[in-house]
């Protein structure tokens, strides 16, 4: 193949990567980038190469490419979402969530009961109400919890905020409670909703709870590395009693979240302004889940949505909500000078801070794990990656309608890959041959190259490079015959690699077999994009 610059090349058929000869269109010399990815449809295939060459490659120095400008440096990655994750694999191994029809028979066994918890009647401030308390650490949190009684601090349009009364002292104020009402009412659940859809109503009162409790501030562990800041239970949706049921349910739509601890009665000490911060992306990813879990229960054809796609979901949820949050509209392309709102950097890091950190950690050791792998539960990198691959194809299949978009993908019926295929339109492979480059070329300045391999609502080169001390964390390493250069790479996965081509020269090389020969993954993807 012969490039000019700014042009691509996908070799999308195995048995064609053995042997690929790279020249310059005009003779001059070039580089390349060499994109080793694996679009199998399967989750964590990995696949084993090694690459091969049959001439010089010529001077193998590159420019290099770097990003100058305020540094957001040592960005902390946060854990909650590992908390989170093994939360959400109890619920799913629980309530039989990977059982085809676990919902619609538990939405069927709902509608049976003519007696199931009825909140016709909202509740005044002041009223002192009961609530049952998943164990967010037990093996089973349909059968380990507490029975607790709460008071409604806050009565909104859409959410009731209720607190445990064994909340300790030094928490939220009054203001502080309709602080948080406020941002519910009038910016997530609007969001949240127009994005992803309407959440269910089984106890037909109008309303989500958010219930304030110490029991999420016990379940992490003092000292920890990882901290539990909320959740939703698929197990409220559940009828508490009979065939198909959760003893726990409250058969009611409710978050639970972490109250102020200053003193660290119940955990590790947590001042409410602390805790005001945290909850506020945690409740935009949380609701997701309740929307989600809630459409899939009423639809008697639609399975629970496979982990990597929900919670890629759910941190799209916390950059929605962001936008809306600052006023910039879903497709709007946006760079680190956007979005970092100095001096506190509140919105920053409670909205769009995160998922770019979670990315960052993808891009460190690129090829290890995938969008689509089954270790979303535990993995901030599979996360990361989840969240651009959401991104990068809203960008392009959404028609500038993300919201049509995303309420498409959370109503299936559908999950995984089959649910982002059928939703874009276009084979795993076509979305993969934009993706994987993009989370390189984006932004690098190359004359020339078509729209598909960027992202278009983000200035990916600029934010990943300022969170990390201004060094692009997604490294390309040079590939030469001076040296052996093996690899593996996961499914929806890619390692990057650079070569160049001499003036009025060729390079030839080959990705193979680790035995020498063809290579034998079915996934095996080479995407060429010449540089300069």
């Amino acid at each position: 193949m012969s490039l000019a610059v700014g042009q691509v090349s996908a070799l999308t058929s195995p048995v064609a990567l053995d042997c690929v000869t790279l020249a310059t269109a005009g003779g001059g010399a070039g580089s390349f980038l060499v994109v080793a990815g694996n679009a199998d449809l399967t989750p964590d295939v990995i696949g084993h190469y090694q690459f091969g060459f049959a001439a010089a490659t010529g001077n193998d120095v590159v420019a290099a490419r770097s990003t100058s400008g305020a540094v957001l440096s040592d960005r902390a990655l946060d854990t909650r979402s590992i908390a989170e994750g093994r939360f959400r694999a109890m619920e799913r191994r629980v309530l039989h969530l990977d059982r085809r029809g676990a919902f619609a028979a538990a939405s069927r066994a709902m509608r049976s009961i003519p007696t199931h918890v009825d909140r016709t009647v909202v509740p005044s401030v002041g009223d002192t109400l009961t609530f049952k308390i998943p164990d967010a650490t037990a093996s089973n949190a349909c059968t380990s919890f507490t029975t607790q009684k709460a008071v409604v601090k806050t009565v909104g349009t859409h959410g009731i905020i209720v607190q445990d009364v064994k909340a300790p002292a030094g928490g939220f104020s009054a203001a502080d409670f309709q602080s948080i009402e406020s941002e519910f009412d009038q910016i997530i659940y609007p969001t949240d909703m127009v994005h992803f859809g309407s959440p269910s109503d089984i106890d037909h009162d109008g309303h989500v709870y958010l219930l304030f409790t110490p029991q999420v501030n016990a379940a992490t562990k003092r000292g920890s590395n990882s901290i539990l800041e909320g959740f939703f239970f698929a197990g409220d949706l559940f009828p508490s009693t009979g065939v198909n049921s959760c003893a726990e349910s409250n058969e009611s739509e409710v978050f639970y979240l972490l109250v102020p601890d200053p003193a660290g009665t119940f955990s590790d000490a947590r001042p409410d302004s602390i805790v005001r911060q945290d909850i506020r992306g945690t409740i935009a990813h949380e609701f997701q889940h309740m929307i989600n879990a809630g459409v899939r229960f009423f639809a008697e054809d639609a399975p629970d949505e496979a982990t990597w796609l929900n919670e890629g979901l759910s941190h799209f949820a916390e950059e929605l909500v962001g936008r809306a949050e600052d006023n910039f509209s879903d497709t709007q392309k946006l760079a680190i000078a956007d979005v970092a709102d100095f001096p506190t950097l509140n919105n920053f890091d409670a909205f769009y801070g995160q998922n770019m950190a979670r990315l960052r950690e993808w891009m460190s050791t690129p090829g290890t794990l995938g969008a689509t792998s089954g270790h979303a539960d535990t993995s901030l990198a599979v996360r990361g990656a989840a969240w651009s691959l959401l991104r990068w194809s809203a960008d392009h299949y959404a028609n500038g309608n993300v919201a049509a978009f995303t309420r498409a993908l959370v109503a299936g019926p559908d999950t995984g890959v089959a649910n982002l295929v059928a939703r874009t339109g276009v084979p795993f492979d076509s979305i993969t041959a934009g993706w994987l480059p993009a989370l390189y070329t984006d932004d690098d300045a190359i004359s020339g190259l078509p729209s598909r391999y960027t992202f278009l609502s983000w200035n990916i080169r600029d934010i990943e490079s300022r969170i990390n001390n201004n060094v692009f964390p997604l490294v390309a390493n040079t590939l030469s015959q001076s040296q052996a250069t093996t690899g593996s790479v996961a499914s929806a996965s890619a390692n990057y690699y650079l070569v160049s081509v001499p003036a009025s020269g060729t390079v030839v090389f080959g990705e193979l077999d680790t035995n020498g020969g063809a290579v034998t993954y079915a996934g095996a993807r080479l995407y060429i994009v010449r540089l300069q």
